[in-house]
């Protein structure tokens, strides 16, 4: 019998709204709390939903708390800032991996704002989140000094150190488990594929913008993904070992003056 043919109570049509429209509004909620907790300093604590003070921004302090590093190593007690001189970093990227806390956010100031002060700062970029213990995150430093900010209520410990990151040079790379990538060139897209029963999660992100993870499956994917132009793009690859393999293809564009064909030596006169 095909499902043409079935037909359904009014009473089961009104739950269908119903568990339809919660599901609406559970969603709406999630991305409005999401928004504010960005843009309007608006976060979930201990007493709940609430409005941040602006002690919880370190940015809008004169002089916040300034962390400094046990090895690669740091830790604090709630918000503050990690100092790191351009002459340091040269723009390599850092990996960041949370030791203990909860809801912890960094934020990376803009160049124009280095050495401004508190009133006449702008926002910073938020560059990565964390929920647990053994996330990871990449931290793309600026051309300039580093100013990375801690901004959570509780304490906290992560490792800060430079990342291993593959340069993909032919346009390819593939693996198993996980792994960094760096593109660099005109391309801005690439193909994504996973082929087996493990995660998949691709973490897309360009220097001086918020990573974004398009990216969060199991099993086989297939998918294409693009990125505004930019002289630098990281991707970041989580997968499970042993448990499936994944490529990364990019788009690379032709040359805008390829090389003629060579065309095939003429037959001599008279032979087929």
């Amino acid at each position: 019998m095909s499902m043409g043919n079935v037909s359904v109570s009014s009473t089961a049509r009104r739950r269908i709204r119903t568990f339809s429209v919660w599901i609406w509004v559970w969603g709406a909620l999630v991305l409005f709390v999401g928004a504010l907790n960005t843009y309007a300093d608006v976060g979930i604590g201990e007493e709940g939903l609430a409005i941040l003070g602006d002690g919880e921004n370190p940015w809008d302090v004169d002089e916040p708390p300034v962390f400094e590093p046990d090895g690669t190593t740091y830790s604090g007690a709630g918000s503050g800032l990690i100092r790191i001189p351009l002459e340091d970093h040269n723009q390599d990227p850092y990996l960041v991996r949370l030791v203990s806390g909860d809801y912890l956010d960094l934020y990376v100031t803009g160049v124009e704002d280095l050495d401004q002060p508190a009133d006449d700062r702008g926002y910073p970029e938020n560059v990565a989140y964390f929920y647990d213990p053994d996330d990871e995150a990449l931290v793309l430093p600026p051309a300039g000094d580093l100013e990375l900010w801690v901004r959570t209520d509780d304490p906290w410990e992560f490792t800060l150190q430079k990342a291993e990151v593959d340069e993909i040079t032919d346009g390819f790379a593939s693996g198993e488990g996980n792994d960094f990538l760096v593109y660099r060139g005109d391309a801005v897209s690439a193909r994504f594929v996973h082929k087996g029963e493990g995660v998949f999660y691709v973490t897309i992100q360009t220097i001086g913008e918020r990573s974004d993870r398009p990216i969060i499956e199991s099993g086989d994917v297939d998918q294409r993904l693009s990125w505004d132009p930019t002289d630098a793009v990281y991707i970041s690859i989580e997968a499970d070992d042993a448990r499936g393999a994944w490529s990364v293809d990019i788009d690379e564009l032709a040359p805008d003056d390829p090389e003629p064909a060579e065309s095939p030596a003429e037959s001599p006169r008279g032979t087929p």
